[in-house]
């Protein structure tokens, strides 16, 4: 019997410096999103032009997905971060540098292929610390570093822009990235093993409830890429993932220009109304990844890790449409803020079904999770760009993101969560 009196927290010293990663990341994510009606004005870019240069950085995003969680899984993903931050802070650097639409979609590739570790890096070390029952519970607060990146940023671009322009957004928030670097490398581990400091107590308490752990020690049980990628239950997961990151993309990428040019308010207003939904999902991340175990815990994992997605991806797409069509614009901000926490609330469960499906292949399934949710992140801007231009109106990419966003609850009911086994010993679920 594990006395959690005595358990100590350092897995959880480990989950705070991937946080401050993931504000990193975000931050220099975001700062195009906010640059976008200053960038759109200074070089003439219409709502199309501007969405596929929010794509290019999905198409390099996808391309480090799955290898990056391959490498992660066998040689640790700490050093894949640190790999992957000091690239994107580069590019991020030289993007001022992106004079005219090649290039910067040019650019904005190569920062997409440094950003693209970070999902399968961060689950398959996650996956490490964690025991099973705190899955997601170690996933919601992880994910916290999203919305509070993109709310520093708001703030910061607020004020950035107006005192020194667009371009200083890149130049500052890249140099955030080596100093991360250089405090993963004193004091983060891929694995409890490797931590000088970490408790008998807490290591007992981690391996107690990962009985993959003592199997991936010894090798087995094996799983064939065919055991994974053939899995009926691991597509629609990834689908229903696809769905729920278009609604993320788009808020992420036309939110700010959505209430500047579609609500006719001026940029730095705009800014702070964009950030309010992400104060929010401060909350409902770790929340989410909370009841997600809760409920795993009462009805098993297969209710337990699909209840979030169903019902918060359900929601968020109603939540929106309302939030759409209110004429007050702080009914509206409320309205989306409920919709884009609701929709945080699902990732906890998102991300811990990956290590619920085969611990040993954490890092593997969610970069393949990742792989298909990135081409949300290419279609969500230059589909919702074009639908702007066609009809006339910022809303009606909101409306069709509200529509995806129910159709992926839809698909995430026929998944069915439960650990893989070889091809010749699993059902295949039709």
């Amino acid at each position: 019997m594990i006395n959690n009196g005595k358990v100590g927290h350092v897995r959880w010293g480990i989950t705070t410096l991937l946080i401050f990663d993931y504000i990193v990341l975000y931050m220099g994510r975001v700062a195009m999103s906010t640059a976008g009606p200053a960038l759109m004005k200074q070089y003439g870019w219409d709502a199309t032009q501007f969405g596929w240069i929010s794509t290019a950085f999905f198409i390099g995003y996808a391309v480090t997905m799955i290898p990056a969680g391959w490498l992660a899984d066998r040689f640790g993903g700490g050093l894949v971060l640190i790999f992957g931050t000091l690239w994107f802070c580069i590019f991020t650097f030289l993007t001022p540098f992106g004079s005219t639409l090649g290039l910067m979609m040019v650019i904005r590739i190569l920062v997409g292929i440094g950003q693209g570790v970070f999902v399968p890096s961060n689950s398959s070390i996650l996956s490490r610390w964690f025991p099973k029952k705190e899955s997601g519970k170690g996933m919601g607060f992880l994910l916290m570093g999203i919305p509070i990146g993109i709310a520093i940023t708001m703030v910061a671009a607020s004020w950035l822009l107006s005192s020194f322009g667009w371009k200083t957004l890149f130049i500052s928030f890249a140099c955030l990235g080596p100093i991360w670097c250089l405090f993963w490398w004193k004091f983060g581990k891929n694995t409890p093993a490797q931590h000088p400091k970490i408790s008998k107590e807490e290591m007992d308490y981690i391996n107690s409830d990962q009985p993959a752990a003592a199997q991936a020690a010894a090798g087995g049980p094996e799983l064939k890429k065919s055991d994974i990628f053939s899995n009926f239950s691991v597509w629609a997961c990834a689908i229903s993932y696809f769905c729920s990151n278009y609604l993320f993309f788009l808020f992420m990428t036309w939110l700010p220009t959505y209430f500047a040019l579609g609500r006719g308010i001026k940029v730095s207003s705009s800014l702070f109304y964009s950030m309010l939904p992400y104060l929010v999902a401060i909350i409902t991340y770790p929340l989410g990844g909370t009841v997600a175990d809760i409920w795993t815990k009462k009805y098993g994992p297969n209710i337990g890790r699909k209840l979030g997605p169903i019902t918060g991806l359900a929601l968020a797409g109603v939540f929106l449409l309302f939030g759409t069509q209110a004429s007050n614009i702080w009914m509206a901000v409320g309205l989306m803020s409920l919709s884009n926490g609701l929709l945080c609330f699902t990732m906890g469960s998102y991300f811990s079904i990956p290590m619920d499906f085969s611990k040993k292949n954490t890092g593997t399934i969610s970069g393949f999770n990742g792989f298909i949710g990135t081409f949300a992140g290419i279609v969500a801007p230059v589909v919702s760009g074009w639908v702007i231009d066609v009809s006339g109106q910022y809303s009606s990419a909101l409306y069709l993101g509200a529509a995806v966003a129910v159709l992926g609850a839809i698909i995430m009911l026929f998944a069915r969560i439960r650990p893989l086994a070889g091809r010749s010993k699993q059902e295949d679920v039709a």
